[in-house]
């Protein structure tokens, strides 16, 4: 596997768990952003290791560039992980875009689900790239 890739892959993996640590913390907007990270980057991974060039943060367009690029059709969890993941990009972050203040914003409910999606595509990948 390329270099690039498996920094990549990496990063995601710490990204995951710099995501667990702020739920410890009770710093749960922090940890939903950071889930969507550690998807971010693992599907860059994939794409990297492919050959492909990747820019952007839309988990639907990078998992349509895996379906579309390297012929691998997501599995239904994994597409439905991404799509709730998603808007915590931006939600997570910013006032205008949570209508509040992010850190009042999140739950515990709702970093569990992040927590387990990251889980999910991370998990995915990592099978892709064995």
């Amino acid at each position: 596997m390329r270099n690039e890739a498996l920094m990549w892959l990496e990063q995601a993996r710490r990204d995951l768990e710099a995501a667990r640590h702020l739920a410890v913390s009770r710093d749960w907007f922090a940890s939903v952003f950071w889930c969507h990270q550690a998807a971010e980057k693992a599907l860059k991974a994939l794409l990297i290791a492919s050959g492909k060039a990747v820019r952007g943060h839309n988990l639907l367009e990078l998992l349509r560039m895996v379906s579309v690029e390297l012929g691998v059709k997501p599995p239904r969890g994994v597409e439905r992980c991404a799509r709730y993941l998603n808007p915590h990009y931006v939600v997570s972050r910013y006032p205008d875009a949570a209508n509040g203040l992010p850190y009042e914003v999140y739950e515990e409910d709702d970093v569990s689900r992040a927590l387990d999606c990251a889980e999910v595509i991370l998990g995915w990948v990592e099978q892709l790239l064995q």
